[in-house]
């Protein structure tokens, strides 16, 4: 298989990652036949791995761990493999999800949720913070992208500088191409669009809209939470 990164993009990553101040893991997991036989649709495994892996070689900050899908996982709601989980080295989170290869436009969601880890500054703003500081039961967002639609990372991000800001927030990015079947369930008809189930129902929103959109679907499926999370003049 060819590389993924030619020296320009290499050294343009290496500056890229300077700023990383944590170590940051990004685990892989890879399916095992006698954990998920015949999973519904079948991802880019050795691509991925692969490009993760030449990502890292561009700090030392970085770690690629490959790791088998189990039921453990499985009952965490990692269901389909490849899937990626952005954490801080030593952590145990798994809340911040790309499953599918992060090809496209969608490289940029994967370089910009590293920075976002390894530095700690998700870009979310203190009033956005503030609000989401309230929710406290489960809400998974699941942003729908393909590589060629250039307004997806905005919509996959805003998930993640969710979940980095509170763990009860599972954020994934998923590649509708890639995994057609779970596309087709949830009726994806065109991407960005990003599906937010919590306690109260399902929510969604369409396109790459401001972090504040998200976040008033995120507490409105919250329920108690959101009745908590008044809005606030601030910019977010």
């Amino acid at each position: 298989m060819e590389r993924f990164l030619d020296e320009s993009l290499t050294a343009q990553l290496a500056e890229a990652f300077a700023p990383l101040d944590r170590d940051v893991e990004i685990v892989v997991h890879v399916a095992s036949r006698l954990v998920v036989p015949g999973q519904e649709d079948a991802g880019e495994e050795a691509a991925t791995l692969q490009l993760v892996r030449e990502v890292a070689e561009t700090s030392e900050r970085l770690t690629v761990v490959e790791t088998t899908l189990d039921e453990g996982a499985r009952a965490r709601g990692i269901e389909r493999t490849p899937t990626i989980v952005f954490r801080a080295a030593g952590s145990d989170a798994d809340n911040v999800r790309f499953i599918g290869l992060p090809s496209g436009y969608e490289f940029q969601t994967l370089v910009e949720v590293v920075r976002m880890v390894g530095t700690g500054d998700t870009g979310l703003g203190p009033a956005s913070s503030e609000r989401l500081a309230e929710l406290d039961v489960p809400v998974r967002l699941q942003a729908f992208v393909t590589p060629t639609c250039p307004y997806c990372p905005r919509a996959v991000l805003a998930a993640y500088r969710m979940a980095l800001a509170n763990p009860n927030v599972i954020a994934e990015g998923v590649e509708a191409s890639e995994f057609p079947q779970l596309a087709q369930r949830y009726r994806i008809s065109g991407v960005p669009d990003t599906v937010i189930d919590g306690p109260s129902g399902q929510e969604r929103v369409l396109g790459g809209q401001p972090d504040k959109v998200f976040l008033d679907a995120v507490l409105k499926v919250a329920g108690a939470a959101a009745s908590n999370a008044a809005p606030s003049a601030t910019t977010a």
